[in-house]
């Protein structure tokens, strides 16, 4: 749904139980004829979609705001330079979708490759547009930190959008993704 050209979705989770509630609701009006299911199960069910869409519609309008200064500020990283001295600090990174989990819930996290290793992306509400397993994708977010874990960290991305091409380095395009056997490897040799 799109509310001032901005699109919304009801997590899938929140729309069964919203239906499942509805449902009760009618069964028991209909073996009892009580009236009060009626008058308080509709504005409930409608409560139940509404608010998660009032307060989606809001972020993802904020999310849109800060999108462009972000972007300006942020510095193209790989998944290997992202640490935890970086938390809080705004970068770009680009790869390959691995893995998606958490879409049920529409608080999606991604799995992301690219040609130094793999970096957790995280949003907090579904994209626009959805990508899936295999997508290449480039992610505009901050660094953020695990509570459960302080030293593992991961991308709280603020836009998730498909790309043709990765990059190279921070400032030009290329056609082909660079490789890991691309890098020169020095060994230290110990006597």
């Amino acid at each position: 749904m799109r509310i001032r050209g901005i699109t919304v979705r009801v997590p899938p989770l929140l729309f069964a139980v919203t239906v499942f509630f509805a449902a009760v609701c009618a069964m028991m009006y209909g073996s009892t004829k009580d009236l009060s299911y009626l008058y308080l199960g509709a504005p409930l069910c409608v409560i139940l979609i509404c608010v998660p869409l009032a307060m989606n519609y809001m972020t993802e309008k904020q999310l849109a705001e800060q999108l462009p200064a972000m972007r300006v500020r942020a510095k193209f990283s790989r998944a290997r330079q992202i640490s935890p001295a970086m938390v809080g600090t705004p970068v770009i990174v680009e790869g390959k979708i691995l893995k998606v989990t958490g879409l049920l819930m529409g608080k999606p996290s991604y799995l992301l490759l690219d040609s130094t290793g793999q970096i957790v992306v995280r949003r907090f509400a579904l994209p626009e547009p959805l990508v899936g397993v295999g997508a290449a994708v480039e992610v505009v977010g901050t660094v953020a930190r695990k509570i459960t874990n302080g030293d593992a960290v991961y991308v709280n991305a603020v836009s998730i959008k498909p790309i043709k091409k990765f990059r190279e380095d921070g400032s030009k395009e290329s056609g082909e993704k660079p490789s890991v056997g691309d890098e020169k490897i020095h060994i230290k040799r110990l006597h």
